[in-house]
């Protein structure tokens, strides 16, 4: 007897440590779905068409007794009303089995127990995610503190195209992968500026549709850079690092070396009706720029210049890594993972919600899109993406994805983006003319950005309270 009650605290707490582990494992564990099971998921998408012809059909295949009904995410966008309520009130409108999120939803709704944890249905189903691409599994872990709250099937990226022709032509050393922006404006100075405007080359051309301050946002999000303070109230813009990156896109557009499409050029674009006329806006595909930071997308663009411009030379390229932040030459900025597809925590069809985002990230799915050749997005599960033209694909990938980051708080008034817009934009282009010193067109865009925050910021609050007294809850 005595033996037996000095062995009760051993007894009761492995009973505690069974019971314990039992109740964990049959709350994660979730009954298998019988493929002839009749149940119905909604699925969270911004097409209807889109997404069946993407996703929907070939789940229906496997699971036929399975309905979906897409909640079309047009509606958060379409309102006037900030983003991030938008999106929350619509989940909790519309109850989705099936979230899709970007990287910063992905973080806050895990954090707020809105998603179910993957990672004990991964392991009882077995299920493979040792094919998925490291780094992009890391990311999403990041932001789930180490547990997986959502998978996603592909991810966007871009690359340094450039033309291997005109580097040996003028005898330039190609670009090498992890350079920073600094970098690659610096070797696209190391190509000729002279000749007729229309048929001269350049060392580097934008996207067609991108304007200043668009390169200013690009290079100033790659290297971290905040345009605000933390509580969205003060213009940052005098800080050493920033005067570096815009005096980096003045000198670059003073020499020359770069093609910046002008308004003419894009209003050119919006008026295009044939596919000829959009290759012959963009300088690379017309063998006029020796680099370019363009996605996936531009490898088909590529393959269709050469098969309609028969006037035109192809071009002979090749891909390095995007521009990286010179601090971090091993994550990319230029990785982003926007198909994020996750399990409501609050769904009463978490198994068949499950199901949809276990097939569409498993080895299936990706065979059948990896042969289909698409281009734009990259198969998570790099595997099965092949060579395209006899080029690897690797340099949209081989650097790990770096956090999501933009320049401006999460929170902002609406208005001021236009007023970043047309304030960067007036600023810089003084500075380009040589009408002001950087100094001078630093200060003269702080103070335009500052009073522009403050008026917007005021108006931001007056249309909060005007709501607030409007609602029948104020009464």
């Amino acid at each position: 007897m005595r033996k037996l009650r000095a062995a009760l605290p051993l007894l009761t707490a492995l009973a505690l440590l069974l019971s314990g582990c039992s109740g964990k494992s049959s709350k994660e564990a979730l009954k298998p779905l019988d493929e002839k099971e009749q149940a119905k998921i909604k699925v969270m998408f911004w097409d209807q068409n889109y997404f069946f012809q993407e996703y929907g059909n070939l789940f229906i295949s496997k699971f036929p007794n399975l309905d979906i009904e897409v909640a079309n995410m047009q509606s958060i966008y379409n309102s006037e009303a900030d983003p991030t309520t938008a999106f929350e009130k619509f989940v909790e409108e519309n109850k989705p089995d099936v979230l899709m999120l970007f990287m910063d939803q992905l973080g806050s709704f895990a954090k707020a127990g809105k998603l179910y944890a993957l990672d004990p249905v991964i392991k009882q189903d077995n299920f493979d995610i040792a094919g998925i691409q490291p780094s992009v599994v890391n990311a999403l872990r990041e932001k789930g503190d180490g547990q997986l709250y959502g998978l996603s099937p592909t991810f966007g990226s871009k690359a340094l195209f450039y033309n291997a022709d005109l580097f040996q032509k003028y005898g330039v050393e190609p670009p090498r992968d992890s350079m920073s922006w600094e970098e690659v404006m610096a070797l696209a100075k190391r190509f000729p500026t002279d000749g007729p405007e229309d048929e001269r080359i350049y060392g580097l051309n934008t996207e067609t549709y991108d304007t200043l301050d668009r390169l200013v946002y690009t290079i100033a999000a790659t290297e971290k850079l905040r345009l605000l303070n933390a509580e969205g109230t003060q213009v940052m813009i005098d800080s050493d690092a920033w005067k570096k990156v815009l005096q980096t896109v003045v000198d670059a557009i003073r020499s020359k070396a770069i093609h910046l499409a002008s308004e003419e050029d894009r209003k050119k674009l919006q008026g295009a009706l044939m596919m000829e006329d959009l290759y012959k806006m963009d300088m690379f595909l017309m063998g006029r720029s020796a680099m370019t930071v363009a996605s996936g997308g531009e490898i088909q663009s590529l393959r269709q210049a050469k098969d309609q411009m028969k006037s035109v030379k192809p071009v002979n390229w090749q891909i390095v890594t995007a521009p990286v932040d010179p601090s971090n030459r091993n994550q990319s900025g230029s990785i982003d993972l926007y198909n994020i597809f996750a399990v409501n925590a609050a769904s009463t069809n978490q198994r068949a919600a499950w199901e949809f985002v276990k097939f569409v990230n498993g080895e299936g799915y990706a065979k059948i899109k990896g042969k289909s050749g698409a281009f734009g997005d990259f198969l998570s599960r790099t595997t099965y993406m092949a060579e395209q033209d006899g080029r690897s694909l690797e340099p949209f990938y081989k650097l790990d994805p770096q956090p999501a980051f933009s320049i401006f708080p999460e929170r902002i008034p609406g208005n001021f983006y236009g007023d970043y817009t047309q304030g960067m934009a007036k600023g810089l282009d003084a500075a380009i003319k040589g009408e002001k010193t950087l100094d001078e067109a630093v200060a003269a865009i702080k103070e335009e950005l500052q009073q522009a925050l403050t008026v917007a910021r005021k108006a931001d609050e007056r249309k909060k309270a005007e709501q607030a007294s409007a609602s029948p809850s104020a009464g």
